[in-house]
């Protein structure tokens, strides 16, 4: 089957295979149209589905078919020498879904792993596992996760795609020839740990960890591999994988109780193999043998290890850490495990900092020997016991009366601000409730001066302006926030020390703050100074010290990404990711934590990612707020971009209305967030053609953010070119060149020349030239705009591919046919793979290939593009 007639297969295939069964028949023919063979081929393909009887779920040892290149040669496929740009070299592995090989990436060079689908034209459900796998990777950007370069379909439909080769031994076999103390071996592990976290902070269970999933390379460096069975946790509890056949894919000896027993699994799934995994590290054998009954206790480890197996001698005290730690992991019910990860890492990290587990039964005499045990050299002067127990008692007296007398302080703080707040509701007489005139507004204003009388308490002044600021940064009112943080950031800075956290907080807020104001310089500078005190608060053993350090570091990644640097956005959002409490309830900072991370893949281009990211998060905050909240309409106006961007204007337009229905009813009508759905409203309008109903919207836009921002602001210079693009697609093109010139000078003062916004300025200045048949000047502008686009965000990104679309337009108007064939046909081959069929610069890109190829008299090939 040829290429494109797969892939039109596919994507019906997928629209109908979730209908009810009564419909299915009726949109197949609508969709098929006169295809007959193709609705035959569908309708076996549906069947099969439905039989969910396929060779591929049998014994791998039975299979037949097609074969790439046709046949077998030496029991494995026979393969092609070249795959796209990748000449083959080698077969690395093969399973019963796919194999893989080692390749060589013929252009740029580098080592690069492929796997292909096996028989990809016999099971349905084989083809959205081995999709699955493609989508779960990714989602995945961690230096411990081989990444996803590339996916593709060879001519019959074979679908393959390209991975990091990662050449390293298992981790088992790195541990046994590398042999170090018990502390490397834990190090090692935790790395693992941090894989498996990162995953499952995207909503991914892998389910298959083992050593040969897990391998470690020549730098010391692990690498995760192999998702083919990873699961969404969202749909963990879905019994599919396992086939009328009877086979669940999983290795046994590594998966846990409720997994070998079909039953619903979780992040407690992986919470069980990775206490396989430091079992066998540990001991150098497997917990169980074949003889072992289901649902036995394993050993413990202590009891079965090897005297060689470490550099250093174990002591008993270590050990029954270990075999805590390890046997926790593993217990039988999910429930009686390490709640998460993160736990598990918890006490990983207590064993190598000398510090009690969680996992042991909280007795004195144990505690007491940890504290020992970390303070062994200043304690070694001590000769006299009972010296130590006097100081010890001493210190503990001493401590609990600082807590009393902190405690006291405080609910004396707590009893002062419920009084400041209820005399804010006061109002102007001494009446029980607030008057009806009396707004959120009157009520900041008067806090605000409220708080300056507070000067005989400087901490409570302190707190007041620090929570007043923020609300007043929510509302939208940006000086009085800048005002009141840079205030309470001054009084805080006297006694840093004495309240670090409180101080720590104060210097990010105010960086976002001036952030908003697109101060990204000194936003980045007070934040990174935030994250320094944030990260000595985490080095501590304060409890919840890491939630602190995570929203510290949440806040630099939306500077980043505020100011264009989405790589590094990327990485330091998905460290806090890491450093995110897990709990079975949703949580707002790792919503939040979520929602930065899916707005940077958005702006990078991935789409399918960031959709996926942003689902979750409005899941969470509807749970969390219900459905008229303004972080619920902040997710549906992500939600709407990604939409707009993939060509599905309907369904753009429907939830950017929402999100402006909610906003506009928190807020009231004069909000920059209300002016920032109008603008996301505004642009869908003009993509849809409704220019009269998008002028208004627009215009409101701009009036209001100009009012907040003055006009050297992002979201100004964004309000003006969408005014841009009305007028320039009604020819009104004078007007629009004057806006987009304003946009592109604002973006200029706020960006300088390296953000993607630059290129999206030149585009358009590029398109009112077009419009005015002055196309070698065109030219000279979407030339200038690839550039900024390819240096700013990269080649296989949206904005990237339209650039080469205009450029291929521009040329071929000057009837240069064969260069706008190069560009056209490159920016078409970008667009294909990240925007819906109906978008309308893949239609524009099909109908300028069709006159190129007439132009240079290649007459199949304009068929080709023209059907």
């Amino acid at each position: 089957m040829e290429r494109e007639v797969w892939a039109k297969a596919q994507e019906i295939f997928h629209q109908v295979v979730e209908l009810p069964l009564d419909r299915q028949q009726a949109v197949l023919e609508e969709l098929c149209g006169t295809d007959a063979p193709l609705r035959v081929h569908l309708g076996e393909m549906l069947e099969e589905d439905r039989r969910q009887n396929s060779m591929l779920d049998g014994d791998v040892a039975s299979l037949a078919g097609v074969y790439l290149n046709g046949g077998e040669e030496d029991g494995h496929w026979r393969h092609a020498e070249q795959i796209g740009p990748y000449r083959i070299e080698r077969m690395l592995g093969e399973g019963g879904m796919g194999v893989v090989y080692l390749a060589e990436r013929t252009d740029i060079g580098g080592k690069v792993a492929i796997k292909l689908l096996r028989d990809a034209w016999v099971s349905p459900a084989r083809r959205r596992r081995f999709a699955l796998e493609q989508r779960t990777l990714a989602k995945l950007n961690h230096p411990a996760i081989a990444r996803l370069y590339d996916a593709d379909a060879l001519k019959d439909g074979t679908p393959w795609f390209v991975m990091e080769y990662v050449d390293g031994l298992s981790l088992t076999e790195y541990w046994s020839m590398h042999r170090g103390s018990v502390e490397e071996c834990l190090v090692l592990f935790r790395e693992v740990c941090e894989a498996v976290l990162y995953a499952h902070g995207r909503a991914i269970i892998h389910r298959d960890l083992k050593p040969s999933n897990v391998l470690v390379t020549v730098e010391k460096k692990v690498k995760l591999l192999d998702f083919g069975i990873a699961k969404n946790l969202d749909e963990a509890t879905n019994k599919q994988d396992a086939t009328i056949t009877g086979l669940r894919p999983m290795t046994p000896a590594y998966a846990a109780p409720e997994q070998q027993s079909g039953g619903a699994i979780g992040v407690f799934t992986d919470v069980y193999a990775l206490g396989v995994l430091l079992y066998e590290l540990l001991t150098g054998v497997l917990p169980f043998d074949e003889t072992v009954e289901d649902h036995a206790e394993p050993r413990r480890p202590s009891s079965i290890v090897k005297q060689d197996r470490f550099s250093v001698t174990i002591t008993r005290s270590q050990w029954a850490d270990l075999n805590s730690l390890v046997l926790t992991a593993m217990r039988t019910e999910p429930e009686q495990r390490y709640a998460s990860v993160e736990a598990m890492m918890r006490d990983v990290n207590a064993f190598l900092e000398k510090r009690p587990l969680e996992a042991r039964a909280d007795g004195g005499m144990y505690r007491l020997r940890k504290f020992i045990a970390r303070h062994r050299v200043p304690l070694a002067y001590g000769t006299v016991t009972g010296l130590l127990l006097v100081g010890l008692i001493g210190f503990f007296t001493y401590r609990l009366r600082e807590s009393r007398d902190e405690a006291l302080k405080e609910a004396a703080r707590t009893e002062r601000i419920q009084q400041f707040t209820t005399n804010l509701f006061r109002g102007n007489e001494p009446s029980v409730g607030p008057a009806d005139s009396l707004l959120v507004k009157t009520l900041l204003d008067r806090g605000r001066i409220e708080a300056n009388s507070l000067s005989g308490d400087p901490g409570m002044q302190a707190d007041m302006r620090q929570t007043l600021g923020n609300i007043y940064r929510g509302l939208g009112d940006l000086n009085q926030a800048d005002v009141l943080l840079s205030a309470s950031l001054k009084q805080r800075r006297t006694e840093q020390k004495l309240e670090p956290r409180k101080y720590a907080q104060n210097l990010i807020e105010l960086g976002l703050v001036r952030m908003d104001e697109a101060k990204f310089g000194e936003a980045e500078q007070l934040v990174r100074e935030g994250i320094d005190v944030s990260r000595g608060i985490s080095s501590s053993a304060e409890e919840g010290a890491r939630p602190v350090m995570a929203n510290a570091m949440v806040a630099l990644g939306s500077v980043l990404e505020a100011k264009g640097s989405y790589p590094d956005a990327a990485e330091v959002l998905s460290k806090a990711l890491i450093l995110q409490p897990r709990t079975e309830s949703p949580n707002i900072d790792t919503a939040m934590n979520l929602r930065e991370l899916a707005n940077v893949h958005f702006y990078q281009g991935h789409y399918t990612v960031a959709e996926s990211l942003n689902q979750q998060v409005l899941t969470m905050h509807r749970a969390l707020y219900g459905e008229k909240h303004p972080e619920v309409a902040e997710d549906l106006n992500n939600l709407g971009a990604i939409q707009l961007e993939l060509g599905n204007l309907n369904r753009a337009e429907a939830q950017y209305r929402q999100s402006l229905a909610i906003t506009e009813s928190w807020y009231g009508p004069q909000n920059p967030k209300v002016a920032e759905d109008l603008t996301s409203l505004g642009r869908t309008l003009i993509r849809e053609k409704k220019y009269q109903d998008a002028k208004p919207v627009l215009e409101r836009a701009l009036n209001i953010q100009q009012t907040i921002h003055g006009h050297d602001h992002p979201t100004v210079a964004s309000a003006l070119n969408e005014l841009g693009n009305m007028e320039s697609v009604e020819e009104a093109y004078d007007q629009a060149e004057a806006h987009f010139r304003e946009a592109l000078e604002v973006w200029r003062k706020v960006y300088g020349n390296a953000h993607q916004f630059i290129g999206v300025g030149l585009s358009n200045l590029g398109s009112v030239y077009m419009g005015q048949k002055d196309y070698a000047r065109a030219e000279e502008m979407y030339r200038q705009a690839l550039k900024v686009f390819v240096d700013t965000v990269h080649e296989d990104h949206t904005n990237t591919g339209i650039a080469h679309l205009k450029l291929g337009r521009a040329l071929l108007r000057q009837k240069r046919y064969a260069d706008a064939e190069t560009e056209t046909l490159r920016g078409y081959q970008t667009l294909v793979k990240l925007v819906a069929p109906t978008n309308g610069f893949l239609k524009a890109g099909k109908l300028d290939l069709t006159q190129i190829y007439t132009g240079l008299n290649r007459k199949e090939d304009a068929d080709r593009f023209r059907e």
